[in-house]
């Protein structure tokens, strides 16, 4: 029996140097960058429903949520959900690192600062609420093509953590396919150069039969023979031949469709066992039929176009002419780099390989945007575009894996780190832009309500508990915008405008847990009849003299502009 200093110094050893640099690069940069949220009680509109919520959104297709984030409880604690989901991320930022085969300290820090300060994470954050679960699907997706690299029949646990990643959040199976084409993509660029296609399969056939005939040669001692043969010896298996790399290509299929029908499957089960059927939202109802309305073509067409319309007019991945330029910089590097590694393995030799490559590549837009094909009506916004991240991550890689030792090299190098830093902290900025503006939309929200409590209890004939009906939206005209922050949190979801008010129960909510009041307000349908009078529509907008009545023992308030 070991003590446990001795099993912690045992396990200590055996996490490599590049993992600890990836883990503690990404928790403290995510620390620092997101520490307004994590040290604040600074909900957005979503946020005032779930202050306690038990996560159980099966009919959104999430049916693993509700246990992904119960280890922090239900309760709405920024600084535990944070600290968990930094966790979880930074364990993601190792795997992704491992995954990509980057070595250098510099390239696992640029890759690793990156994934933690990129913008949509901010939006998540913005619902941190649920934040802790949504870093373990990405955890799992990163995890899921990690396996299926790494080991023989590595797709069946990668399967299993992208079926768990998807029943928390389907979001982050784009992750999980761009990784995948990555990997992909290593591997032909590993194995298929300096030969044309006879002499690969050549290649394979004599690597074959050496492995085959010469075990004995190959492994000295019975021991290191019985390692090698179980794949224990912690060596990557090599791959060689037209047959042995499109059976490992495979297998990334395989833990796609196994993970995905794994997925669906628990998922049906659970929706019988609880009497539910999945809800209309985001489409999600229609992700088994493939709804797209205009053909399979139309929707192809659609994802390029999304694909480079928010790549270029997104206002996410660049916003300035420093991010704008240090994309262009990270671009150049990694295109110098993809040009010596070809140059130097001379794929031109196998036109079949070259096809294959570029053919993954085109395929990289269709995997980034296939949410669109499984819900074309879904509300794509900026949670769901956390992949756009690893293009840069990708970039960095490929700039720090081209390893020629040259002046080239040391060049492509500089300009990828410089390019990463320059990125890095360009995000810094965008990310506490936006939460400094939902602070402001907190303290917005806080003092409208307490003019309209005290309006609303000053109301003669108002009593506790009188019913009361409104619509949650403020008028424009009487408060106009005051969000100076749309040039930089427009596309950022849950970050812009200037209150979190969008609908009646919300004010319920923010006055009974920020203000201590208890109003009854009506559901959205005591509002029908109401609406479209001719009464409602003279009513005077708030904080107008007349924008509240009472009308038949209702209280009617009116906070929107209506001119009808």
């Amino acid at each position: 029996m070991v003590s446990p200093a001795q099993a912690f110094q045992a396990l200590y050893g055996k996490i490599r140097r590049e993992w600890r640099y990836a883990f503690l690069t990404c928790f403290l940069t995510g620390m620092l960058v997101h520490m307004p949220v994590l040290l604040s009680d600074i909900p957005n509109h979503d946020g005032l429903d779930s202050m306690y919520f038990d996560q159980n959104m099966i009919t959104s297709g999430r049916w693993f949520l509700s246990v992904a984030c119960g280890f922090s409880s239900y309760y709405t604690i920024p600084w535990v959900i944070g600290i968990l989901g930094l966790v979880f991320l930074s364990i993601a930022a190792a795997a992704l690192c491992e995954l990509l085969e980057v070595r250098k300290p510099w390239a696992v820090m640029a890759c690793s600062a990156l994934l933690a300060v990129f913008p949509a994470l901010a939006s998540t954050f913005a619902y941190v609420y649920t934040l802790d679960g949504y870093m373990l699907a990405l955890m799992l997706a990163v995890l899921a093509v990690l396996f299926t690299k790494r080991f023989g029949m590595g797709f069946l646990p990668g399967a299993f953590c992208l079926a768990f990643s998807m029943g928390i959040y389907q979001g982050y199976l784009p992750f999980a396919m761009i990784l995948s084409i990555f990997a992909v993509l290593a591997l032909l660029a590993e194995n298929g150069g300096q030969q044309t296609v006879g002499e690969w399969k050549e290649r394979g056939a004599k690597i074959a039969k050496e492995q085959a005939g010469d075990g004995e040669k190959a492994c000295p001692n019975q021991q290191e023979k019985q390692k090698r043969s179980r794949g224990l010896s912690g060596e990557k298996k090599p791959v060689s031949g037209v047959t042995e790399t499109i059976r490992v290509m495979l297998h990334y299929l395989y833990m796609g469709i196994l993970g995905a029908g794994l997925y669906y499957g628990i998922l049906q089960v659970l929706l019988r066992i609880q009497g539910k059927e999945l809800d209309t939202y985001q489409g999600i109802n229609g992700m088994a039929s493939g709804n797209a309305s205009g053909g399979l073509i139309s929707s192809v067409v659609e994802m390029y176009l999304d694909f480079f319309k928010f790549s270029l007019k997104g206002n996410v991945l660049f916003q300035n002419i420093f991010s704008l330029a240090a994309w262009v910089l990270l671009a150049v590097s990694a295109a110098a780099a993809v040009f010596l590694w070809s140059r130097s393995r001379k794929y031109w030799k196998n036109p079949v390989l070259l096809v294959i490559m570029v053919a993954a590549v085109l395929a990289l837009p269709l995997a980034t945007n296939i949410i669109l094909l499984i819900s074309p009506d879904v509300n794509y916004h900026l949670l769901m575009r956390c992949q756009w991240v690893l293009y840069a991550i990708g970039a960095v890689a490929l700039a720090g894996n081209c390893g020629t030792g040259t002046k080239r090299g040391a060049w492509l190098e500089w300009g990828a780190l410089l390019a990463a830093s320059v990125l890095v902290f360009c995000y810094c900025i965008t990310d506490n832009i936006a939460y400094s503006n939902l602070q402001k939309r907190y303290e917005k929200t806080y003092a409208y309500c307490i003019r309209l409590l005290d309006r609303i209890e000053q109301t003669e004939g108002y009593y506790p508990g009188i019913p009361i009906a409104m619509v949650g939206v403020v008028g424009d005209e009487q408060y106009p915008v005051t969000d100076i922050t749309l040039p930089v949190t427009a596309g950022m979801i849950g970050m812009n405008g200037d209150s979190l008010l969008y609908r009646g129960d919300n004010y319920r909510i923010f006055i009974r847990n920020y203000l201590g009041a208890t109003l009854n307000i009506l559901p959205p349908e005591a509002m029908a009849e109401m609406y479209y009078s001719e009464e409602y529509t003279a009513m005077d907008s708030f904080p107008g003299e007349n924008s509240i009545r009472i009308i038949d023992g209702i209280m009617y308030i009116k906070t929107e502009n209506v001119t009808r």
